[in-house]
Parts: structure tokens; C-alpha cells; sequence
């Protein structure tokens, strides 16, 4: 009994569980609250717990950041990379993107606002993201330039549209940015007559 108690707070204050901790703390209580103290008296642990895990803020931060690319990012990007066409890996990433908690995105824009190390780690995983949405693009047959083009308007909208109040709703969001991007994309050649005719 004692050893599953033991086990069960091991992974109460895990790494993993200190930094989904963090995000929940950034959402509702905002960045001022993830320092150590305030976050461990909200967590109800001491600082060695933080400690243990952490050398310092400034590497708990890092840590965040870093979690939060690996898991909004990274694994969004693994999951719609089973799928093998452009535009079915395009329709799963909106997929599983609608499946997920984005909350703390704007809490982290809007950090990042102030913390020019938070801008930093932003600048990467836009620039991924982008890239990711260039490279789709691409193999549907649109030139580079336009490609990365459309994937910045399409990036641009999704995120812009979580500004509105009343915020829409995440698939409204989803639903209006991929009408949008599409309308760039080249139009599917039709059937030739003989094709059609084999069709009917």
C-alpha cells in the first residue's frame, strides 16, 4: 500500500505533471504566477520538489516552452503524417487540432509580448508550423513562393480569428481558415469525356 502511495505522488510531481501544472497555472492565473514560490504554494509542495526537476526558473521556462512545442506542434504534425496525401494530412492536422485544448496559445502570445525569451521560442515553432503548412501546399501543386504564401495567410487567420470576442468557436476557426487557404489552391483537372462516360 505504502509503495503504491509512494508511486501515485511520484507522479503527481513528475516533470511531466509539474509543467501541465504550469500551463493550467498560465491560463488561469497568468505568467506572473509561475515562479517558484507561487507555484509550489499553489501546487502544495515545497521548492525542493521544483528543484528536483528544475535547476532554475529560467530552466523550468525553457522546459515549458519546450513541452509545449513537443506536444501542440511536433506530435499535431506526427499524427497528421499518417495520412499519405497533402490534403488528408491538411484535413487530420485540422482534426486533431479540434480534438485538443489550444487555451494556452494566446496565453503564451500574450506572454511572449513582455518576454522577449517566450518571442524566442514562439519564432521557432511559427516558423515550423509555417513550413509545415509550405510543404503540404507544395506537393498540391502550388509554386514555392505561393505556397508559403497561403501557408502564412492560412497561419495568420487561425490565429487571428482567436482574437475576436466573442472568440468563435475552435471549429469555426478551423472550418474559415481552410475555405480560406483552399480558395489559393489549383483547381483538379477534370475527368477527360471517355472518363466520364466509363464513370456513369
Amino acid at each position: 500500500m505504502k509503495n503504491n502511495q509512494k508511486n501515485h505522488n511520484e507522479g503527481k510531481n513528475s516533470q511531466i505533471d509539474w509543467l501541465e501544472f504550469a500551463l493550467e497555472v498560465l491560463v488561469t492565473k497568468g505568467p506572473d504566477s509561475l515562479k517558484i514560490i507561487p507555484l509550489c504554494e499553489l501546487k502544495g509542495v515545497t521548492k525542493g520538489s521544483f528543484y528536483h526537476h528544475f535547476q532554475n526558473r529560467d530552466k523550468f521556462i525553457d522546459a515549458l516552452m519546450e513541452h509545449w512545442y513537443q506536444k501542440m506542434t511536433l506530435d499535431f504534425i506526427a499524427q497528421a503524417n499518417t495520412q499519405e496525401s497533402a490534403l488528408d494530412r491538411l484535413n487530420k492536422l485540422d482534426q486533431v487540432i479540434a480534438s485538443h485544448n489550444i487555451l494556452a496559445e494566446m496565453h503564451i502570445r500574450a506572454w511572449a509580448l513582455k518576454d522577449k525569451s517566450i518571442a524566442q521560442h514562439l519564432g521557432k515553432i511559427d516558423q515550423q508550423r509555417q513550413d509545415y503548412l509550405a510543404n503540404c501546399y507544395l506537393e498540391l501543386g502550388v509554386e514555392e513562393k505561393s505556397a508559403k504564401d497561403i501557408a502564412l495567410v492560412a497561419y495568420a487567420n487561425f490565429l487571428g480569428m482567436q482574437q475576436i470576442h466573442p472568440t468563435p468557436t475552435l471549429e469555426t476557426v478551423l472550418r474559415v481558415t481552410a475555405m480560406a487557404s483552399k480558395a489559393f489552391l489549383p483547381t483538379p483537372p477534370l475527368a477527360n469525356t471517355s472518363e466520364q462516360i466509363k464513370s456513369v
